[in-house]
């Protein structure tokens, strides 16, 4: 089917073969053909089970298209990919494989010979995604295979695990719809690892029945800033710490992350004289109560009578703990907030419990370090900076979006709801998703093979309310997407209360790369006009 975009942020390469392990070999060979080909722009290549995705931004989508389409996407005949075999001990059934006896009795078969079947066949890592680490694996026996589970629930690291034809390991505490047969202590991922996947698409595995205890390593967490020059009084209710996105690492199923908003990240580092993707405080529904050890120029956007920047003396404390305007603010620190960088950035995804501090939200009592505060900031004054706008409670918003790769999953009807119909934002909503309220979409309710998505992707589930894809989002989704939020909007949407009303409008793929260039502009515009309020 060749190449076509992915929202206005990467390129999908999809194969048109019926046989699977064609399809694959086919995708395993044309990653690594991109790979090497180092083309500029281009922040990772993911394969799934019979598609690539290219990643890139809408700035440079024109040219790393021209690109890619240069680079030949027929098999070469060369030998077939291999891989390493790597065989993973397992404890299956009872506690560590709670689904076994269901799994059995839906199958009409005995427990041991659905363990029988599972561990004497020859998997095949076809990608990584869901969470850092975890493998999507082809060559579940057709014995073996049965539909997800009608209610996700959550399962522990190391869970071993089918679904419909997939097979896979979960390497972290996780809600999962797929049925648990047993566990292991194998090490999935080690982000502090120059390649942290252990397992790489095109391995093989073979899972190995044990009655040995199960070890897993003690969680020692990083020590603590104790001569921080910060310290957090009140945290609020999800304060973290964030950045730029954590780029190049999809293909082991990491997230990019970053800011939710990142225009309002820019803008307040921009303010204090930081580089634009110094680390922030991200706050959500209202802020924390900071004191100061030392001295700091401190902006913040997102509060009604925010958009400025004070000078705060060592000693004094800072009150941010009233309601914000938008849901979702931002606080910069002459210097950026210091803490380690993980995998080239320092923001905080809490749900792999890495990045940030200590991998998770803020607590009263963590103390903070700050950079060197060398940059020339504007003086302080009457000065305010407005935008982007905040985004009140009860409001209402268009978002633009482009047609979604799986759109043809959808009837004429169910697009034509979805254009013309409000949806509301729901308050089971965080950085990973958006769910909506509202008409439900129906697709044509096939099992769909995991694909890769991008942070705007608007998937829609089996309940037919649409769910879009926030930063911190998983690197590939198992629902269709019906449309993408393009690049531009995303951060204002990031922005919106629970209950906000949402329209969407689909527009041309121009149109999204022309509002990227609008709002870099704007930016621009922001710091120039910022510099002119130098010393």
């Amino acid at each position: 089917m060749g190449w076509q975009t992915l929202g206005d942020s990467a390129w999908l390469f999809r194969t048109s073969g019926r046989e699977v392990r064609a399809n694959l070999q086919r995708v395993l060979r044309l990653a690594e053909r991109l790979r090497a080909a180092a083309i500029d722009g281009v922040t990772d290549v993911v394969n799934s089970y019979d598609t690539v995705a290219v990643h890139t931004d809408p700035g440079n989508l024109t040219e790393v298209g021209r690109r890619v389409r240069e680079l030949s996407t027929d098999d070469d005949g060369a030998d077939r990919l291999q891989g390493r075999l790597i065989e993973i001990p397992v404890r299956y059934g009872g506690e560590d494989g709670p689904d076994l006896e269901e799994v059995a009795i839906r199958l009409g078969l005995s427990e041991s010979q659905v363990v029988s079947l599972h561990s004497e066949a020859v998997f095949q890592v076809a990608t990584l995604g869901f969470a850092p680490g975890f493998p999507y694996l082809l060559g579940l026996p057709e014995a073996l295979q049965l539909g997800r589970k009608a209610t996700p629930r959550m399962v522990l690291p190391g869970a071993v695990a089918i679904a419909g034809a997939q097979a896979g390991i979960y390497p972290c505490a996780s809600p999962a719809g797929w049925w648990v047969l047993g566990r292991t202590d194998f090490v999935l991922f080690d982000g502090s690892r120059d390649v942290p996947g252990t397992l790489n698409p095109g391995d093989r595995v073979r899972f190995v029945p044990t009655r040995e205890g199960l070890h897993f390593p003690k969680d020692v967490g990083i020590p603590e800033n104790h001569r921080g020059e910060v310290e957090v009084l009140e945290a609020g209710p999800m304060t973290t710490i964030q950045s730029k996105a954590r780029e190049g690492f999809r293909r082991w199923g990491v997230t990019p992350g970053g800011a939710a908003d990142p225009v309002s990240m820019i803008a307040a580092n921009a303010m204090v004289g930081n580089p634009g993707d110094a680390a922030v405080l991200e706050v959500t529904l209202s802020g924390p109560r900071l004191r100061f050890d030392r001295a700091a120029h401190v902006a913040w956007l997102g509060w009604r009578g925010g958009g400025k920047m004070v000078d705060v003396l060592a000693g004094e404390v800072l009150d941010l703990r009233s309601p914000l305007g938008s849901v979702r603010g931002v606080i910069a620190v002459s210097g950026g907030v210091q803490v380690p960088e993980f995998m080239g950035s320092r923001a905080t995804d809490c749900r792999a419990g890495f990045g940030g501090f200590q991998g998770r939200r803020l607590m009263a009592g963590d103390r903070l370090g700050l950079g060197l505060d060398e940059a020339r900031v504007p003086k302080p004054g009457g000065w305010r900076v407005g935008w982007p706008p905040l985004e009140l409670p009860g409001g209402e918003v268009e978002v633009r979006v482009l047609r979604g790769v799986q759109a043809h999953e959808f009837d004429d009807s169910t697009r034509r709801t979805f254009l013309s119909k409000a949806f509301r934002v729901s308050g089971q909503s965080d950085r990973m998703g958006m769910r909506l309220e509202g008409p439900r979409l129906e697709s044509a309710g096939r099992e769909m093979v995991s694909q890769p998505v991008v942070a705007g992707s608007i998937q829609v589930p089996p309940d037919g309310h649409p769910i879009v894809l926030m930063p911190e989002s998983q690197t590939l989704g198992g629902y269709p997407q019906v449309a993408h939020v393009i690049s531009a909007d995303l951060p204002r949407l990031a922005r919106v209360w629970p209950g906000t009303v949402v329209h969407f409008r689909e527009v041309e793929l121009d149109e999204a790369i022309l509002a990227w260039q609008e709002l870099t502009g704007d930016l621009e515009r922001l710091r120039l006009g910022l510099s002119f309020l130098m010393p």
